[in-house]
């Protein structure tokens, strides 16, 4: 009954239209769709065949006539293998088979009988490689995605070496790690690249063609000799290691018009460094929104005052002085309408533009420092007296050893000297008696 009514829907829509057939979400299989359905639509006249939503598990060309098709559109079924076998070569364009179940991309899926294939979209589903032959005949492709498979590091470096045509890829959440020089280096007319969310530390070399970057929710922490003259846009939303940014090192992408940096949770930083020259001169909007900001810099005012829009909502802004030169430059009073205040308590959820001059004020340097050099002094003090009483304790400790030492040296050098004087006096009577003996007359 439910397949009739299908079929019925078909006829109608290939009388009004027969270029274009959309069966969307109408829970059709393979077999409904091509023993039953296909024999009230005349395929062969058919540019644009949508079987979105459906219930495929894997497409033959052989099973239909698809002469004159351009567009297919076999996303979010349950495909695990597609093919184009039976016909020397087709006009398709558009090949749309994400959110299925494909592991591995055959040889006969992609081959040569689908050269002018332009847009390919594979994403969401189970890939784990692409090898260097998998994309190798698709020599005018302009479209790429592959963003959501589990592909990890295992994208050859050579994969995309035939794919010179190639304008936007998309490697969104791919779980790679690090992406080869290599990778990059034959798409000579690349200008969008999505590599966010993925868990690499460093940006890869690029080709300087790039016109849009996306490297948000990756794991890098800074930039360094990023030289992309014709980037437009570049966005570095949700990145968790990034904890400041000196604009500086943006400084070589002179043509970037948009710069995002929102959801970076741990960007407390945001600074300019004495520069020569015109910093970032097309830039137009800029959002530092939902990240960690406290204060911004005096520096950043010529680049703020240049920019169109700008957006620093969500931040935990600290409304002091060093928050005034906000409130006092005319060209810049709107952007004061951004800021929430949070710190100090006094200030807290209020708007900076709300706050008076005099109100936004620092703690004062006495307040901080005195207490700090009290307390250093006290320490000293107390450090000192320790010290005193440990030496006084080891000098009184050695004065007892000294007397000890000296009062036991003294009492055996008397007794030496004693004996030695005993001993003397009695050699020296008893040569007194014989001297004596032999002089007296009655000897």
């Amino acid at each position: 009954m439910l397949l009739g009514i299908f079929v019925v829907f078909a006829s109608i829509l290939s009388s009004v239209l027969t270029t274009t057939v959309n069966l969307t979400n109408n829970g059709l299989k393979k077999e409904d769709f091509f023993l039953k359905i296909q024999s009230v639509i005349s395929l062969s006249e058919v540019t644009d065949l949508i079987l979105r939503q459906n219930q495929f598990d894997s497409f033959l060309d052989c099973s239909t006539n698809l002469a004159s098709l351009k567009t297919l559109d076999l996303s979010q079924n349950h495909l695990q293998r597609f093919f184009f076998l039976c016909k020397d070569e087709y006009n398709l364009q558009v090949l749309n088979v994400s959110h299925n179940k494909l592991e591995y991309i055959d040889d006969n899926a992609l081959n040569e009988r689908i050269l002018k294939l332009k847009i390919l979209d594979l994403s969401s589903n189970k890939l784990s490689i692409v090898n260097e032959t998998m994309l190798e005949h698709l020599k005018i492709l302009e479209f790429l995605s592959l963003a959501d498979n589990p592909i990890g590091d295992g994208i050859h470096e050579n994969a995309f070496w035939t794919l010179s045509a190639l304008k936007h890829l998309d490697l969104k959440n791919v779980s790679s790690s690090f992406f080869s020089a290599e990778l990059f280096k034959n798409l000579i007319n690349l200008s969008i690249l999505n590599l966010s969310w993925n868990p690499i530390s460093m940006i890869p070399l690029l080709p300087m063609t790039l016109e849009e970057l996306d490297i948000s929710g990756t794991e890098i922490f800074q930039l360094n000799d990023l030289f992309l003259p014709q980037l437009r846009e570049l966005k570095m939303n949700n990145m968790p290691n990034l904890t400041k940014l000196a604009l500086n090192d943006l400084e070589n992408l002179t043509s970037l018009e948009i710069l995002s940096l929102a959801g970076c949770r741990n960007l407390v930083q945001l600074t300019i460094w004495p520069h020569h020259g015109l910093l970032l001169p097309r830039l137009q909007r800029l959002s530092i929104e939902n990240c960690a900001l406290e204060t911004l810099e005096s520096d950043l005012r010529l680049i703020l005052q240049r920019t169109a829009v700008v957006n620093l909502r969500d931040n935990p802004w600290k409304c002091d002085c060093k928050m005034q030169w906000l409130n006092t430059n005319n060209s810049l009073k709107e952007l004061s309408t951004e800021i929430k205040c949070s710190m100090p308590e006094r200030h807290r959820s209020k708007l900076l533009k709300e706050i008076p001059i005099y109100e936004l004020e620092c703690e004062s340097v006495s307040s901080i420092f005195y207490p700090i050099l009290w307390s250093g002094i006290t320490l000293l003090i107390v450090f000192v007296i320790l010290l005193s009483v440990f030496f006084a304790f080891k000098k009184q400790d050695g004065k007892w050893k000294m007397e000890f030492v000296r009062n036991r040296d003294t009492v055996t050098y008397t007794n030496v000297v004693e004996s030695s004087n005993d001993l003397t006096s009695s050699c020296t009577l008893s040569i007194v008696k014989s001297t004596i003996s032999s002089y007296h007359p009655n000897h």
